[in-house]
């Protein structure tokens, strides 16, 4: 113990200059009696006490003496990290206790008193050192400054250090070899711990040792659990797999027996009973297997015999009354000496497996059938990768509220997915409002969008007008051909895409919108851009969402199905029973279509309305499609990556036009392909193809 975990520290001072009755102050405010007197560099040169003030009154001294007239000027100074021990014994009531800098740092006083609390600690410490040398488990006592203070027999013995020599050493340093020095600084989270130390495994609990709400150090207990960790260690092991072999049993679809070398049931899953239905009755587990048994039980102790005398996995079939279908399968479990400890048969239902596969097909189907409505009641029919994205992409958008741009080729069906989108988002019940920016004449494009109000202009509706942009709030509006938008035009559409609020024409009181707006065009805004001809600002807040539609040439597995599609459309509507030659079909798929779906659409009408006869042969298609006959003895070409189902179709496609324009009547080619009639049939049906039967 040092003399400054003793002292009074940072005591009261008085300058020397000061008066008696500044020192009778402190003493009545402090409730001391003495003080040290500093001069004025902060030098200790006195001390004045109670009783030399009052001898010094009795002297005839007055309350106004200076205190340098009376103070004691023999000082006894011990330096603060001095021993109490050295001091415990010295005959003077007051010591100036001093610091490294030789300045004030506190007064020790009643040393009496001192050396009584001295002693008791003393006794406790050597009480508290005895229970500590007698405990099992490890202590280790480490100070605030970190240093270890105290280390029992038994941590020196687990840790294998001398206890002696690692007293008042940085406990950072000594418990490095062990690595239990991480567990000195942690202040949060668990304080019990578990760590390995050599061939040990050690369970430490770390106590801080707190005064006045703040950690002076902490005590690490350590106990030796090697030999509890083993055996808890293996018994989780053992109860973890047995776990895991209940799960993985239960879990499986399949039925499963697992039966041991002398035929004795060790475990049977639910999937078992289900499959094998309740006429064949339940397996016992611990019972072995009769061989005498009816039905399932009989089969499978010969199936377990098979597979325990040769080793090998069996697979027969088995019938359940119920007349499900079944495989069993019994494959071994070999011991270490590679003799058959355990045979695990499992029970595949296959009738079950047949139901799914055709339930499977059939709601995909249904599926295909119901997206196919749908896309068609929205005017939109796809079958290839290209178009199936740009679907995807409208869906996705269609959920938010971004303004969209729709870019491609004019009559790819701009106006078709901006509806799409429309129809598909929350603004649905909302309206939408499509205006063509190049159809309107510039000097009305801007009462069109914005409105007027009575008396804007010459020759106005005396009541004024609304604008297309507000008959579409709470919708959309689609502005097609954005590129033909005239620059003064942009300016005001650019400032209602920012802040949704629009003037109208001779207006100032503004008008409040919430619109969403999608775009499209057929011109290269981004070259525009460049050429000073479209605003740059007005491009980048329209192209938040940019969604290009390919060309039908792109897309070339779209062709029949939207020449079905409008066949179908076109006959309804003019009362025929039009349908497609293969030839016809062949000629479709080979044109480039540079007017896309919109020229599809146009060619389709006026064969329904000029082609002779229910069969749509090519000599009956407009002469600019024949151009495309080049390409029909080319075959099928792959030239990306397509998904398998789809080159499948494709090739399939192409197989029946061969096949049917080889052999002229379905049943010959049917032959030829080595299917039924019916199922080509299906497929040529599928396929959207006209077909003799």
């Amino acid at each position: 113990m040092q003399v400054k975990q003793v002292m009074l520290d940072n005591p009261e001072t008085l300058y020397y200059w000061q008066t008696l009755s500044e020192a009778v102050d402190l003493y009545r405010r402090q409730e001391v009696n003495c003080a040290p007197v500093l001069d004025a560099d902060g030098e200790v040169v006195g001390i004045i006490t109670v009783f030399r003030l009052l001898e010094a009154l009795q002297e005839g001294a007055t309350m106004s003496t200076p205190i340098e007239e009376v103070m004691e000027r023999k000082l006894v100074c011990i330096d603060e990290e001095t021993g109490f021990e050295q001091v415990a014994n010295l005959p003077i009531d007051r010591l100036i206790v001093l610091n490294k800098e030789r300045r004030l740092s506190g007064v020790l006083t009643r040393i009496g008193l001192i050396n009584k609390v001295h002693r008791a600690l003393e006794k406790t410490e050597r009480e508290l050192a005895a229970v500590l040398e007698a405990v099992p488990n490890g202590i280790i006592a480490v100070d605030r400054e970190g240093k270890i203070c105290h280390i029992n027999p038994a941590a020196a013995r687990l840790l294998d250090l001398p206890a002696g020599a690692v007293l008042k050493r940085p406990a950072e340093t000594v418990l490095a070899a062990s690595g239990l020095n991480r567990f000195l600084n942690q202040t949060v989270g668990d304080r019990f711990h578990k760590a390995r130390v050599g061939p040990k495994t050690l369970a430490i609990r770390r106590s801080p040792i707190t005064r006045d709400g703040r950690e002076q150090g902490m005590v690490l207990v350590l106990q030796d659990i090697s030999e509890l960790e083993a055996v808890s260690s293996e018994l989780k092991a053992v109860k973890s797999l047995n776990r895991q072999l209940k799960s993985v049993i239960e879990a499986c679809y399949d039925g499963m027996v697992i039966v041991d070398g002398q035929g004795l049931v060790l475990g049977v899953n639910e999937a078992y009973g289900r499959i094998m239905g309740p006429e064949e009755g339940a397996l016992v587990v611990g019972e072995k297997l009769r061989g005498e048994a009816d039905r399932a039980e009989g089969q499978l102790y010969q199936l377990w015999k098979l597979v325990h005398s040769g080793g090998k996995a069996v697979t027969v079939m088995y019938q359940t009354p119920a007349g499900r279908e079944a495989i069993l399968t019994g494959s071994p479990v070999f011991n270490e000496e590679g003799g058959v400890s355990q045979v695990v048969i499992t029970v595949r239902d296959m009738t079950e497996l047949r139901h799914l596969k055709e339930e499977a097909q059939r709601a995909a189907a249904e599926i295909r059938a119901l997206r196919a409505q749908n896309l068609a009641a929205s005017g939109l029919v796809c079958e290839s990768p290209n178009m199936q994205k740009v679907l995807e992409q409208a869906l996705r958008v269609a959920a938010v509220d971004s303004t969209v741009l729709i870019t491609g080729e004019s009559g790819v069906g701009k106006e078709v997915l901006a509806r799409f989108i429309h129809q598909h988002s929350h603004r649905s019940k909302g309206p939408f409002i499509e205006i063509n920016c190049g159809a309107i004449p510039e000097n009305l494009l801007e009462s069109e969008l914005f409105g007027y109000e009575k008396g804007a202009f010459t020759g106005a509706n005396r009541e004024g007008k609304l604008g297309l942009l507000e008959v579409a709030n709470n919708g959309t509006i689609f502005l097609d051909e954005i590129g033909d938008l005239p620059l003064g035009l942009q300016v005001k559409l650019l400032r209602f895409l920012q802040e949704q609020v629009i003037y109208r024409l001779g207006g100032r009181q503004a008008v409040k919108l919430n619109v969403r707006v999608i775009a499209a065009t057929n011109k290269d805004l981004a070259a525009m851009v460049k050429e000073k001809t479209f605003r740059e600002d007005l491009y980048y807040r329209l192209n938040v969402v940019p969604i290009r539609i390919p060309p039908l040439r792109e897309r070339r597995e779209d062709i029949l199905p939207l020449a079905k599609y409008f066949l179908e459309r076109f006959n309804q509507k003019y009362g025929t029973t039009k349908q497609l030659s293969f030839k016809a079909c062949r000629v479709l798929e080979a044109y480039s279509w540079p007017g896309n779906v919109r020229e599809l659409q146009n060619v389709m009408e006026r064969v329904v309305i000029m082609g002779e006869g229910d069969a749509i042969l090519p000599e009956h298609l407009p002469i600019d499609c024949r151009e495309g006959n080049d390409g029909i003895e080319k075959g099928l070409q792959i030239k990306e990556i397509l998904p398998l189902q789809q080159a499948r179709e494709m090739l399939e496609r192409e197989l029946i036009n061969l096949a049917v324009q080889e052999h002229g009547t379905l049943r010959r080619a049917a032959r030829a392909l080595g299917i039924s009639h019916s199922t080509l049939l299906r497929k040529a049906q599928a396929y959207g193809l006209l077909v003799q039967k």
